[in-house]
């Protein structure tokens, strides 16, 4: 038995090499959910407001819906949050989100252990 050469993927061995496969267009983001620089750094801090209060970024991600990974970005100081991370931020914290955009969001931990 004669073992035959599987044939290349385009054609003969003697046929141009395959054309590279064009690049697909990046899709950018909605401009109407960027955020501005300093309310992105809102965002960022209520962020770690709320892991401190809620103990862990699963806590928040089991009451957002975002995944934890995403929420460990968002509190980066180099993240750049979107407009939608801040709405269903603001909902976790019970506030509004031009509260949180604002800044003056205010976080208070439980105490747990002792009487207040």
């Amino acid at each position: 038995m004669h073992d035959l050469d599987w044939p290349g993927s385009y054609g003969q061995e003697n046929d141009p090499p395959c054309p590279p496969e064009p690049e697909t267009p990046r899709r950018r983001k909605s401009g109407a959910l960027m955020l501005s620089t300093e309310e992105a750094r809102h965002v960022r801090v209520a962020v770690r407001k709320l892991r401190r209060a809620f103990g862990s970024f699963r806590a928040i991600s089991a009451m957002t819906g975002i995944p934890a990974s995403t929420l460990r970005r968002a509190a980066n100081p180099k993240s750049s949050p979107t407009g939608t991370l801040a709405i269903r931020i603001a909902s976790a914290a019970g506030v509004a989100v031009e509260v949180l955009l604002g800044g003056k969001l205010v976080v208070t931990t439980p105490v747990i252990g002792r009487a207040a």
